[in-house]
């Protein structure tokens, strides 16, 4: 990958090198990708589930021969869009198997003056031609939505978006973002041409949407508008352990539960806790190491609960937080490891999504202890794969902790080895996301977007040609004019009092 250059206005990308050209027999097909990252490229010191999901749709997409550049802006700062990069992505060696996503793809990447992720989606859109738009997560969703013009649009929403509001009011106490959270995703829900979801109890929440804002009508009648990508696995491949964890941070002996990535509004911190204690009280070999930690700009609060927990328990000499690792380094600790812990609180957030970070440590062999609230875990239990345990049961996840470290190492490796295989064998990004490469080849919009607006010039996007759908749009419309009125200066605003206005 060349080394990104300093902050600028997107310029027109420069030719692509022959190997990123669409392969023989594919349609000729450029798609700008939109995302959040960071995404897999060097070696970030964290991921989230946005990034990896945007490169293994971008994966799947030049898997069937299409063009792609790649929009990617930042976790936490979004609306600033600090970080701001363009990629023209393409494969790495492109008569390869391309079995590891995480290695297979490299970019010609430029870095961006930091904008809106509307008017980043704009200036992209103003400096090359393009059959189609896929735009992943609410915020792209809704930049792309707005600034995409006639284009063919596709909406991945790799997750639900108000249930993770849910999650997100009951950590702060406050239901006050649950409306701007609909805002967010109103745009895209009037004006995508198809949509996907993480599963399919989240698919038929995102068909529930469309039909309250009028897309369940005649003209998609018969229209499959949704379709259920579940995560695709990224990461395929890890080097051997390095020695980061044995005897560096515990024994060589102990039995190491793990936990990787972010404490997020859907997880347990008490119930976690309080296991932990319980088990380790009744086996000294058992020691938790914690990479990862606090979500800046999104969730700081679970971690903080957790370690307060921890530091004030007669455990803490036996919990080992090590922070937010670069990547390479957390696959030493996949290797290096005994059990993976994910605990939920039984939330929509969980049974509407998915967890990526479950799915990695499968990928690495790595056995796994979860609570059983989605789509991913119930599919996995059901093969017995995994290990679970209910939602809020301390004493139960305590007993499974306890259980796991005294059983022999061969019998638990062999059934992660199963687990690791079967998800390999089934949870690639071309095999996964097909549906919508297959789209991509010859993007094509719904059936009930002929025409461009609804009669209102303040709506910059194409609205169905229902009652229904005009009164969403008009609640859009209402929402925006509000918006712009709270920008204005204090002094303006009281101006505009006086004046009757």
């Amino acid at each position: 990958m060349t080394s990104p250059g300093p902050p600028m206005p997107i310029q027109s990308m420069p030719t692509p090198d022959p190997t990123s050209q669409p392969r023989a027999g594919a349609p000729a097909s450029r798609i700008l990708l939109c995302g959040i990252g960071p995404v897999p490229l060097g070696n970030p010191d964290r991921l989230y589930a946005p990034g990896l999901r945007v490169w293994g749709i971008a994966h799947a997409l030049l898997d069937v021969g299409c063009a792609v550049d790649l929009l990617e802006i930042q976790f936490g700062k979004t609306e600033q869009g600090l970080g701001a990069r363009i990629h023209r992505m393409r494969f790495r060696d492109e008569s390869g198997a391309h079995t590891n996503p995480s290695t297979d793809l490299e970019a010609d990447t430029q870095s961006l003056a930091p904008a809106s992720p509307a008017d980043l989606v704009a200036q992209c859109l103003d400096a090359d031609s393009y059959s189609a738009v896929v735009a992943t997560t609410d915020v792209m969703a809704d930049a792309c939505a707005q600034r995409c013009g006639d284009l063919p649009l596709w909406c991945d929403f790799n997750g639900h978006p108000m249930a993770e509001r849910q999650s997100l009011a009951t950590c702060y106490s406050s239901d006050e973002g649950i409306a701007g959270q609909w805002d967010a995703i109103l745009a895209p829900l009037l004006r995508g041409d198809r949509f996907s979801s993480c599963c399919e109890a989240q698919r038929h929440a995102l068909i529930g949407e469309l039909g309250a804002c009028g897309r369940l009508n005649r003209l998609t009648d018969g229209e499959k508008m949704v379709v259920s990508l579940p995560p695709a696995a990224i990461f395929t491949e890890f080097p051997p352990a390095r020695g980061l964890l044995r005897p560096r941070v515990v024994p060589d002996g102990a039995f190491v539960i793990l936990w990787t990535g972010g404490y997020n509004t859907w997880a347990d911190p008490d119930t976690l806790a309080q296991a932990l204690v319980d088990a380790m009280q009744r086996e000294p070999r058992i020691r938790y190491v914690s990479t990862g930690g606090a979500i800046q700009g999104h969730d700081d609060r679970t971690f903080g609960r957790f370690r307060s927990m921890i530091d004030g328990s007669p455990i803490a000499d036996r919990c080992h937080f090590v922070g937010w690792v670069p990547t390479v380094d957390v696959f030493s600790y996949y290797q290096e490891a005994d059990v993976g812990v994910n605990c939920d609180r039984p939330t929509l957030e969980g049974e509407l999504g998915a967890r990526n970070r479950i799915q990695d440590w499968v990928c690495a062999g790595l056995p796994v202890a979860t609570t059983n609230v989605c789509e991913m875990t119930r599919d996995l239990a059901k093969e017995n794969l995994i290990h679970t345990f209910e939602p809020g049961d301390a004493r139960g996840l305590a007993d499974l902790f306890v259980r796991l470290s005294r059983e022999p190492h061969e019998p638990l490796r062999r059934r992660a080895e199963q687990a690791r295989r079967a998800v390999l064998e089934k949870a690639t990004p071309p095999r996964l996301y097909r549906e919508m490469a297959d789209w991509a080849r010859a993007p094509r919009p719904s059936g009930d977007r002929p025409v461009r607006g609804v009669g209102n010039a303040s709506v910059p996007f194409s609205v169905p040609d229902n009652p229904l759908a005009r009164r969403r749009a008009e609640e859009w419309v209402a929402v925006q004019a509000a918006r712009h009125r709270s920008r204005r200066p204090a002094f303006v605003r009281r101006f505009l009092r006086l004046l009757g206005e």
